[in-house]
């Protein structure tokens, strides 16, 4: 079996292989603007957004990072990287940069913070051992801190900091979800701040009104990041307009037994207060301070914005006033453009002109920079959790999101929350978004179905995905950019059509050759008619197999990833497969094929007679595919209206068709047909066992479409009557 002519096809293959990989398309992304959350004045803060290296694998970062040549690094083809805008839309792997601590900082503890990142962190500094890991976490578009002892630092001298990103959770949990691509984004702002020994949290606000005065109840967390915290400590809270405070609170804490987190709860009244609304978005502003008796201070400003959002009767209301939604959803990939080009305001300025009062976020969390700019515009945001398309028994708890939407929440423009998208019916599906609900209030909680059953809210709040909208008895949200269309094949039609004129013509030679049997195989010294029709027949299987791997690619490329724009883009690694040149993925399939081909005749020749040599025997089996004619003509013809399902259903259904001659063939010959069975019944039990892997998937299919099917057969039930 592993002769010279199998070796000759395994390394051509691996030369396919080897120009894929060379010309492999990584996920192309804008380089993104970015808001940062809260401001803080006491302080050292370094902002790492900007240039980053990109690599492939932590230790092609580490090798190329740790040893620059000349302060210069490596330029060899395989461990140099990429330079890589930070935030960005782009996915990666692996990100790497270079920062200088000053040594005034040594004396305090580093947080590195992460804003917007999609994936499963893990983050080195100097080193990418164990030992040199300074944390990892699950993002799912929200801040995430990781908090660093001073001694992990080179003070005065270059520090490398590594980001290994995988697979995010959404990624991995949702229908037919995977790991691969081992990569992910980060779109929101990135930052190293040094810290004093207590720090004070992002607050909770809470807002109730007494008249035409406001109670503001700011709920916030002091964090003692020391082993020995020095009390009692002053925390000092104003609520100003600006240019003079209007409402403020002090408080003194004590020391308690468990040191590493207090709560700390301020209430101001404020008379008079301005509501926050959509013709005039007012923000006062919220500073928090604390000390302590050593003269620590640490302090948090950020601006308030006094609203009410609340769903009555199947009706918005905002500060008690009934609000009819006219909205826009924004695709990720306008998203990207909007903020790569600095455009976020002004398109949102010209959309509040235009008479919209809400902008929906499809498949992803609004970074600061669109909550910021949407709160002093006065437009509403109607976000998203990741939870999209997930089988009931990967669902995640809603309480996972729970610093995220707190973190959310103080921006008066976010308004409502999709908890879940096309979630099933299944009673672990409406726990989830029962809970979830709880999660988001005050915010507004809905869910986007694919059927039109009951889920765990009320039913003005379960929303059916129909077309470019988004429709209830409280307005309409539409998606202004039209359905992206599923990537294509270039040149196919024309491919097909050539390969379809070159099958007639080798099936027409094929006809035209010498009749020959099994027992001329082992002829050595073949006369001109034999050798002939050898030939012939060997570019039929060759043709035949190209054809093969062509309906492949075609349908690979066919797989429609955007079949609604309301579903974001669940399987990057699709995304990713067909964002590569179809020609190589043709060719890696041709040479995959022809050697799967070539090892199911090796096995089988040790059980015929004679032992047939390799090559004639596929040859002489090949008579009995010349019906391929057809499906290559058939494929050629999709372009004039033939379904492109039809040459793919009909090569499966001729194939099995003939089998039973296949068989007879070999069975007249004295041959056993089971181990032509063999290496096509493995290649079924691989792909068998991954799918078993699927189960709740393939239930959660079914539940889906059970719906559709119904009425289906109540369809075709009334036409027959």
């Amino acid at each position: 079996m592993f002769n010279r002519r199998f070796i000759v096809f395994v390394i051509l293959w691996v030369v396919t292989l080897g120009v894929l990989w060379w010309n492999w398309q990584s996920s192309e992304g804008d380089s993104l603007y970015a808001g940062q959350s809260a401001i803080s004045a006491s302080r050292y803060t370094q902002n790492l957004n900007g240039s980053w290296n990109q690599f492939s694998s932590l230790r092609q970062a580490w090798t190329t990072e740790s040893e620059p040549s000349e302060g210069k690094y490596s330029k060899f083809f395989l461990t140099k990287g990429r330079p890589l805008v930070l935030p960005s839309s782009a996915r990666f792997s692996v990100v790497t940069k270079r920062l200088k601590i000053p040594g005034e900082w040594s004396s305090r503890t580093m947080v590195l913070t992460f804003n917007g990142v999609q994936g499963h962190a893990n983050v080195y500094l100097n080193g990418i051992s164990s030992s040199e890991k300074i944390g990892e976490f699950e993002g799912s578009g929200g801040s995430d801190e990781l908090e660093i002892l001073p001694k992990a630092f080179r003070y005065g001298e270059d520090n490398i900091l590594l980001v290994e990103l995988t697979g995010s959770a959404g990624q991995r949990s949702g229908l037919l979800g995977s790991p691969w691509p081992k990569s992910g984004y980060i779109k929101g702002d990135i930052r190293l701040d040094a810290v004093v020994e207590t720090t004070i949290m992002l607050p909770q606000v809470k807002i109730e009104w007494l008249e035409s005065t406001a109670q503001i109840t700011v709920a916030t967390d002091l964090l003692h990041r020391g082993f020995s915290p020095e009390g009692p400590w002053t925390v000092y809270g104003v609520i100003s307009d600006g240019s003079a405070g209007l409402a403020e609170q002090t408080l003194v804490v004590e020391t308690q037994e468990s040191p590493d987190r207090q709560p700390v709860t301020l209430t101001f009244l404020l008379p008079d207060a301005r509501r926050w609304t959509l013709e005039d978005p007012y923000l006062y502003q919220l500073h928090l301070k604390v000390t302590n008796s050593k003269g620590d201070v640490d302090d948090l400003s950020l601006p308030l914005g006094l609203s009410a959002v609340s769903f009555e009767s199947g009706n918005w209301k905002l500060n008690g006033q009934e609000l009819l939604i006219s909205g826009e959803a924004l695709t990720p990939q306008k998203e990207s453009r909007l903020r790569n080009s600095g455009e976020v305001e002004s398109w949102l300025i010209s959309k509040r002109q235009e008479g919209k009062n809400l902008v929906y976020f499809i498949g992803q969390v609004p970074d600061e920079l669109w909550l910021q700019t949407a709160d002093r515009v006065g437009i509403g945001i109607w976000a998203e959790l990741p939870v999209e398309l997930v089988p009931s028994k990967r669902l995640p708890q809603a309480d996972d999101f729970r610093s995220l939407i707190a973190e959310k929440r103080l921006h008066p423009s976010l308004w409502a929350w999709t908890v879940g998208k096309g979630l099933d019916s299944s009673d672990s599906a409406n726990m989830y978004l029962q809970h979830a609900e709880q999660e988001v209030e005050p915010s507004l909680a809905f869910a986007l179905t694919l059927s039109d059953f009951h889920t765990g809210l009320s039913e003005e709040q379960s929303t059916l995905i129909e077309g470019a909208s988004i429709k209830g008895t409280w307005g309409t949200v539409a998606v202004e950019t039209p359905l992206t269309p599923s990537v294509k094949w270039d040149k196919e039609q024309i491919f097909a059509g050539f390969w379809a004129l070159l099958m007639v013509f080798l099936g027409w030679m094929n006809i035209r050759s010498a009749t020959w049997r099994y027992k001329e195989i082992g002829n050595n010294k073949p006369k001109r008619r034999l050798r002939n029709a050898w030939f012939w027949n060997g570019l039929f299987f060759l043709a035949r197999i190209s054809m093969v791997a062509g309906l492949f690619t075609s349908g690979l490329f066919r797989i429609p990833l955007n079949v609604s724009p309301w579903l974001s883009h669940l399987w990057p690694g699709m995304q990713l497969l067909q964002s590569q040149s179809p020609w190589l993925i043709w060719a890696v399939l041709v040479g995959l094929f022809i050697l799967i081909r070539l090892l199911q005749i090796g096995v089988v020749v040790p059980h015929l007679p004679e032992k047939p040599n390799e090559a004639g025997l596929i040859f002489w089996l090949e008579r009995r595919y010349r019906w391929a004619v057809f499906i290559a003509i058939a494929w050629a013809l999709v372009p004039w209206g033939v379904p492109f399902y039809a040459p793919v259903v009909g090569y499966i259904l001729l194939g099995f068709l003939f089998a039973p001659i296949r068989a007879h063939d070999i069975h007249r010959i004295g041959g056993r047909y089971l181990p032509f069975l063999w290496v096509p019944g493995i290649i079924a039990g691989a792909v068998f066992v991954w799918g078993s892997f699927y189960i709740s998937d393939w239930v959660f299919i079914w539940n889906m479409i059970q719906p559709l099917t119904h009425t289906i057969v109540e369809q075709l039930y009334e036409l027959i009557k």
